[in-house]
């Protein structure tokens, strides 16, 4: 190739890359403009999320804050059951005592009308000529002193008839008024049941909603293992301390008497129906029913846990914890030691459940483990 072609071609080349230039700048102006749109609506999306996450509160949150007011209402409720006994055991009181009093006012008018129909029968007699029919002072001293009695027993029956008259109004009085209130009681009663049953419908809302709200629901399972995790960091931060937990035997015992109603693994979640891990197991059990402690120790927690919902959790020594959820009641506080067999709790279905149910966790080091490797 002479010096003539290959200069053409240099020249070809120079102006056919002269004229794709403007086109490339367009090309990587269109693409700037492009990264540029992606940015600002992801710089929404990540404003308006911030804005929703502001006005949502945590799933657990919620459940805590309507279980605080159902607990309350129960506590109200159970007050006025025990104020409508109490009425109840007054009413029955004052119906015995009311019968002994009609018994007895009876009997004494029986003898008061007798008194009189005597009286009316013999012709009234004057207490002069009794006294003036005297045949010597003796005589007239032992007739006064018949007298006086004779008064003094009519003046004491007729004070007795006219007090226990006065006993049985007041008595039926009373007996009204506690009809009245076992009435305002019952009332009060009704509307304390229908604000529980109320919270309760809200909180299986509360819980449709994370079933039906996959954003929520996912937000509520990472929420559940943050506090996993959190529990697993203060097992170990207190058994590093080191705790003494005098009271182990060493050996673990059921903690609630039910079946296995969900085990420990990998499972399908009954709240948010996708596979999720489960660090513990289930215990079916009823409201209300006692959990004991798997074996001696130190209570290093007991109050509301996140979507544990109201928990125990019990340092056994010997780097071995173990973990009680969704109790309904805590009977133990933070420090106190426990023994073996000690009831700690009551069943409930606190936190993320669907039921009543003990949900049994027996950590090593602070970690999860399967509780079945543990218990007889």
């Amino acid at each position: 190739m002479d010096k003539r072609r290959i200069t053409a071609l240099a020249l070809a080349l120079l102006l056919t890359s002269a004229a794709a230039l403007p086109a490339l700048a367009n090309e990587i102006e269109d693409h700037q403009r492009q990264l540029q749109d992606i940015q600002q609506q992801m710089q929404l999306h990540q404003q308006k999320a911030a804005e929703a996450q502001q006005k949502v509160t945590s799933v657990a949150e919620q459940l805590r804050l309507i279980q605080t007011d159902l607990d309350a209402a129960l506590d109200d409720y159970n007050a006025i059951q025990s104020r409508r006994a109490y009425t109840e055991q007054q009413i029955v009181l004052n119906k015995e005592i009311l019968a002994k009093a009609e018994k007895s006012l009876a009997e004494r008018t029986k003898i008061l009308n007798k008194r009189i129909r005597d009286i009316y029968k013999n012709g009234q007699v004057s207490y002069l000529d009794v006294l003036l029919g005297a045949t010597d002072f003796r005589d007239f001293t032992t007739r006064a002193d018949l007298l006086k009695r004779v008064l003094a027993q009519d003046a004491a029956l007729i004070t007795k008839v006219r007090l226990e008259r006065e006993l049985v109004t007041r008595k039926k009085a009373e007996l009204e008024r506690d009809r009245l209130a076992i009435i305002e009681l019952e009332k009060v009663a009704l509307a304390k049941k229908r604000l529980i049953e109320g919270r309760r419908n809200e909180r299986e809302q509360v819980l449709n909603s994370a079933v039906n709200e996959r954003d929520t629901a996912e937000r509520a399972y990472q929420e559940l293992q943050e506090t996993s995790r959190r529990i697993e960091q203060m097992i170990r931060n207190i058994q590093s301390g080191g705790q003494d937990a005098s009271g182990a035997t060493g050996t673990l015992i059921w903690p609630a008497t039910g079946p296995i109603t969900s085990p420990f693994g990998w499972r399908t979640h009954p709240i948010f129906g996708t596979q999720r891990y489960h660090s513990g197991i289930d215990i079916g059990a009823d409201y209300g029913e006692p959990i004991r402690a798997a074996d001696g120790g130190v209570v290093i927690y007991a109050d509301w846990m996140g979507g544990y919902g109201k928990a125990v959790i019990i340092d056994h020594g010997g780097s071995i914890s173990t973990l009680y959820g969704h109790s309904s009641e805590l009977l133990v506080g933070e420090g106190q030691r426990v023994y073996k067999g000690q009831v700690i709790a009551r069943v409930g279905s606190t936190g993320y459940s669907t039921g009543p149910h003990l949900h049994f966790e027996v950590r090593q080091n602070g970690s999860p483990v399967s509780p079945l490797g543990y218990l007889p």
